[in-house]
């Protein structure tokens, strides 16, 4: 609320923000591109958050790009890194 707010004095509204948001390239998304490197390598969620040590529900939100502790996302990003480089 307090966000909108410091917009609403600019002048920006939040049908702005909104369409700011929902405009984002999808392609450029750090979660987006583990996702596709996960499926590439042939290796399932539970696979990763396995290695990682984290919860499959956890790799899920990173390939969605939603809110994760950056340590999580490092461990997950290891572990394809590790997957990757095996071949």
């Amino acid at each position: 609320m307090l966000l909108l707010l410091f917009y609403g004095l600019y002048g920006i509204d939040k049908g702005q923000i909104m369409t700011a948001v929902l405009t984002f390239p999808r392609a450029s998304l750090l979660g987006f591109k583990a996702r596709k490197l996960r499926i590439a390598e042939n290796i399932t969620q539970q696979e990763v958050a396995d290695k990682a040590g984290v919860t499959v529900e956890s790799v899920d939100l990173f390939e969605h790009n939603l809110p994760l502790p950056l340590d999580f996302k490092r461990r997950i990003l290891q572990v394809l890194w590790a997957e990757k480089n095996k071949r």
